[in-house]
């Protein structure tokens, strides 16, 4: 019997394969609790570290897999260090961001209507349209979480080459504490200790030292940066 709306019937059916999938997904992840996850973790470090670069390929899966961009951050950190860590991290959070800038700039239309009277895009989408890298840049390093500042830019109608070169030189000193986090982690300790704290042993505090030092510099350049630019916008 042929339904009487077979694109409906196409969407109905992918739909639930794709939901099927991720809660599949979630239970192999999450499911046997966590002395698994623990092994799993333990499986998937030894694999990313002879495959670094194939961190990049997390932080485009992020999204589905309900993983905050700080979270991959500190992971990979962990994984690569912080100066390899560093440029996975870069790069991942561009192409991630990318992919994510192009398909809210896509979905045209509904979703655009229902923010084009928002009164914090319409300030945004002034801004960008007059200066797109600068403005997107200037979210970037005040801390702004990352996919917010993609939804907007996207909903603002950005031009796909300053928001990806802002992108890649916004994340880079804003990623930088979160990764050296990570890499403060003694990763090896960690799954020896079995638990979830591992103690004081376990880190590597000249990393911590650093992550505290550069986010204070961040913030500081940030709050300068922002005056400046208000100061601009007013004159």
């Amino acid at each position: 019997m042929i339904p009487e709306n077979p694109q409906k019937a196409i969407r109905v059916a992918i739909s639930t394969a794709l939901l099927c999938a991720f809660l599949a997904l979630l239970w192999a992840t999450y499911g046997n609790g966590m002395r698994g996850l623990m092994e799993r973790a333990a499986t998937f470090y030894a694999f990313a570290t002879a495959h670094a670069w194939l961190l990049i390929g997390l932080y485009l899966l992020r999204l589905p897999l309900l993983l905050p961009a700080s979270l991959v951050i500190v992971l990979t950190g962990m994984i690569c260090g912080p100066v390899v860590g560093e440029l996975v991290t870069v790069a991942g959070l561009t192409l991630g961001g990318g992919i994510e800038f192009l398909l809210v700039r896509a979905s045209t239309g509904t979703l655009t209507a229902r923010w084009d009277h928002a009164p914090l895009l319409s300030r945004w989408r002034e801004r960008i349209n007059r200066r797109p890298f600068h403005s997107i840049l200037l979210m970037r390093l005040c801390f702004i979480p990352f996919d917010p500042v993609n939804f907007i830019s996207a909903l603002a109608r950005a031009p796909l080459r300053p928001f990806l070169l802002a992108t890649a030189v916004g994340v880079a000193p804003t990623s930088l504490p979160m990764v050296l986090s990570g890499a403060s982690i003694d990763f090896q300790s960690w799954m020896a200790s079995g638990r979830i704290w591992p103690g004081f042993s376990a880190i590597h505090w000249p990393y911590v030292v650093g992550s505290v030092l550069t986010s204070v510099l961040i913030a500081v350049h940030a709050r300068v940066s922002r005056r400046r630019q208000e100061g601009l916008t007013q004159s």
